[in-house]
């Protein structure tokens, strides 16, 4: 054994010596683009240098490493280095073929190779791995790419992937295991990945995607803790792809646990010099209270209470934390909620990343806080969601970042990611009352990123033309004040109903500001010219003698209360509504105007809601002037379904013609339900019904006009679509109660436009 090992110790050390040798010169072959100095640089040698084994293997793998060769043959001839290289070739052009659904630009991003760089196997596979791994982003987990050369002159090649994009690989079934207390349906209408529908056409939420499955997890915690499951956890969730690679199945597994109720809360207040409040009055800003089913969001709307109720009484580093005792026995969470002074930290500074366009001015003043203020957490919430509201943006992060070597102070850090706020629309629809319309307009809310917003629109149907042009600045030098501007010009076919047409032409301006998150006022003034022409030879004399052109000059003011939780889907709270308009102030025509309206909202069951409401309104004339006609209130269509509009009210016992009234009343109550289908498809069901009733015209006379004095009542049913087109109400109504002569309408259909 000892003797083998001998031999070869002397093998390897004949073998170095042999190999070893003083270098005297160097030769370079295979060369086509590059210097021979640029290789001598790559290998590091000098002459006079002995040149082992080790140093042609060390030669030979920093040849290869440059990534510019595709042989590298490095040897010694007696004193001499030759050193034999054949080029990696450079890339003439990168081609794409197959490729429908994403566009050779999006590719193009995504690959190493590029024009006048060097080509490499490596970095060929590299990029065919980063395209399939965009088209399993976008669902396409079929997909294949292949990468090919085409050789060209002076060592070059084409290089061209070859792909198949495949099928959209979409989510076939969504299973889940280990729910008891919610169907896997409640379940599929919490995630935001669905299953493969014939109506998803539009949207990609059916096809698989890990991180939106990963967000899904969180939205099923969130549910299950809203709904009082405090130890639910998912416990796996796996993908398996069909093994034709056309679709995925998702199975859940979930431990839902049991439901807890809320045990009696506490709260518990280290502020020595707190005096405003007993515990006893602070839990009157609990959202919850013993027996109450637990849910987690209440806790985080009475953190927010406290710290509010805190702030407002001097205490700006006021911390609200929530402690949890959960009795498994009794089914039980009793929260206690403690409040002590935080450490004393302000704000340092404020940084704005990411808005390239919008103007950092812009950003800065929805903040509640300001640089040098004491930091509020509750604040700085209300400061994003703010931001959040203008829907300039896809994201917006915050982040609060201690100020290195002075913890009494922290900067706030906001990224945000800009999104197009420019829109053109154009669509059609129709409307039971003015037939088929059309509609177009362009609008930019961020124009040139001052937050300012101009629009242009047009409205042509069969009864009404209509042409807008306005200006908007929420900011008007530089304070919360609302500045706006707006021209327009309205012509209307009022002939069904009273024998004549209408046109006005004119402009507004009006100032906007909020007294509390809550409570806006508006203030207007509104000058016009209004025009009664194309009356019919046989009209109404009432309506005759309006005939021609009057100016008006207006100033009016609206007060808007708002507590609901939605503006765009409430499901509880309230709306208050005060207007008033006054014309006179200059013009020919004079009246004072007022309107009120009033809706409640009531969550009765999941998905149900009920609502009611109540509109009035109130016109007299000034200086002895009757109101004129095309000022006057018509009830019917959408104020009062199952009447036409102007179909209740005074008419001329001679020629039938509607002439409206001074004042009106309405009341309406509304149930909008579910009716089975999923609930991205946006149809929802609803039954109602509707109560009017409108006062007499200025200049009644009974001996040429009909009028009953009484209430109409309609009850009906209908269907709500959230279409891609926009809101589509059907409505079928029946008048319960109604007079004769009253202009009945069963059958409501609107769409295109904000009825």
């Amino acid at each position: 054994m000892k003797k083998t090992i001998g031999l070869l110790l002397l093998g390897s050390f004949l073998t170095t010596t042999a190999t070893a040798a003083v270098l005297k010169d160097v030769t370079v072959n295979g060369t086509q683009r590059l210097e021979d100095s640029t290789i001598m640089s790559y290998l590091n040698v000098k002459k006079g240098q002995n040149i082992t084994a080790a140093d042609l293997d060390k030669a030979t793998k920093t040849l290869f490493a440059t990534g510019l060769f595709s042989d590298v043959r490095v040897k010694m001839n007696g004193g001499t280095m030759s050193v034999q290289l054949e080029e990696n070739p450079i890339v003439r052009d990168v081609f794409f073929e197959g490729n429908d659904k994403l566009d050779d630009d999006v590719l193009k991003t995504e690959i190493m190779l590029k024009p006048r760089s060097v080509y490499t196997k490596n970095k060929a596979q590299s990029d065919a791995d980063r395209l399939l791994d965009v088209y399993k982003r976008s669902g396409r987990f079929g997909a294949t790419v292949t990468p090919k050369i085409i050789q060209k002159d002076q060592n070059r090649v084409d290089v061209v992937f070859e792909i198949d994009e495949g099928a959209k690989t979409v989510i076939e079934k969504i299973n889940f295991i280990g729910n008891q207390h919610f169907s896997a349906d409640d379940l599929k209408d919490v995630m935001i990945t669905k299953e493969n529908a014939w109506y998803r056409f539009f949207a990609s939420t059916d096809t698989y995607d890990p991180d939106r499955l990963n967000y899904d997890q969180e939205m099923l915690r969130r549910f299950y803790l809203q709904e009082g499951y405090v130890d639910f956890e998912v416990k796996n969730a796996v993908a398996e792809l069909l093994p034709d690679k056309s679709g995925f199945v998702l199975t859940i597994e979930v431990d839902e646990g049991n439901r807890y109720r809320f045990a009696q809360p506490e709260i518990v207040v280290s502020l020595p010099e707190y005096q405003k409040k007993s515990k006893t009055n602070l839990k009157e800003f609990f959202e919850f209270k013993a027996g109450d089913r637990f849910n987690s969001e209440l806790i985080d709307k009475t953190i927010e209470n406290l710290t509010d109720e805190f702030l407002d009484a001097g205490y700006a580093f006021a911390e609200v934390t929530p402690e949890f005792f959960k009795d498994t026995d009794k089914k039980t969470v009793r929260v206690v909620f403690r409040v002590q002074e935080g450490a004393k930290v302000k704000i340092n500074k404020i940084n704005i990343h990411g808005n390239s366009r919008t103007k950092d001015t812009v950003i800065r003043r929805e903040f509640r806080l300001k640089e040098g203020d004491a930091f509020n957490a509750a604040k700085l919430r209300r400061s994003k969601q703010r931001i959040e509201n203008l829907d300039y943006f896809d994201k917006v992060d915050f982040k609060t970042i201690p100020l290195y070597g002075d913890s009494s102070k922290t900067d706030v850090d906001v990224q945000v990611s800009e999104k197009s706020t420019g829109s053109f629309n154009i669509g059609v629809g129709w409307s039971s009352y003015d037939g088929l319309l059309f509609e177009t307009g362009i609008t930019e809310r961020n124009i040139l990123g001052t937050g300012n917003i101009v629009n242009l629109n047009a409205l042509i149907s069969q009864r009404e033309t209509q042409y807008t042009a306005g200006f908007t600045n929420p900011y008007f030098m530089d304070m919360p004040l609302l500045a706006g501007l707006e021209i327009f010009r309205t012509t209307r076919d009022n002939s069904d109903y009273s024998s004549y047409s209408s046109t006005s032409t004119g402009g507004a301006v009006r100032f906007g500001w909020d007294y509390t998150d809550r409570l806006r006022q508006t203030v207007r003034y509104t000058l016009r010219q209004d025009d009664v022409t194309d009356i019919d030879d046989d009209a109404s004399i009432y309506i005759k003698e309006q005939e021609g052109k009057t100016n008006v000059s207006m100033i009016g003011q609206d007060f808007v209360y708002d507590r609901r939780d939605s503006r765009i889907n409430p499901t509880e709270g309230y709306y208050l509504s005060f207007g008033a308009d006054i014309a006179g102030l200059g013009g020919d025509t004079k009246f004072f105007r007022a309107n009120l309206t009033g809706i409640q909202y009531f969550p009765v069951a999941d998905e149900v809601v009920l609502s009611v409401r109540g509109d009035a309104g109130r016109i007299w004339g000034l200086g002895g002037e009757d109101v004129r006609i095309n000022n006057r209130y018509f009830l019917g269509d959408a104020s009062l379904r199952g009447f036409e509009y102007g179909g209740v009210g005074a008419r001329d016992r001679y020629t039938d013609d509607s002439l409206g009234g001074n004042w009106y009343a309405t009341a309406s109550t509304e149930v909008v339900f579910p009716v089975g289908l999923p609930k991205e498809l946006g149809i929802k069901g609803k039954l109602f019904s509707d109560a009017g009733y409108i006062g007499k015209p200025d200049g009644y006379d009974s001996r040429t006009m009909e009028y009953k004095n009484s209430i109409r009542l309609s009850v009906g049913t209908g269907v709500l679509w959230q279409s891609p087109m926009g809101m589509i109400n059907l409505d079928f109504a029946a008048p319960v109660v109604k007079e004769t002569g009253d202009k009945t309408q069963i059958f409501r259909l609107n769409f295109g436009k904000g009825f």
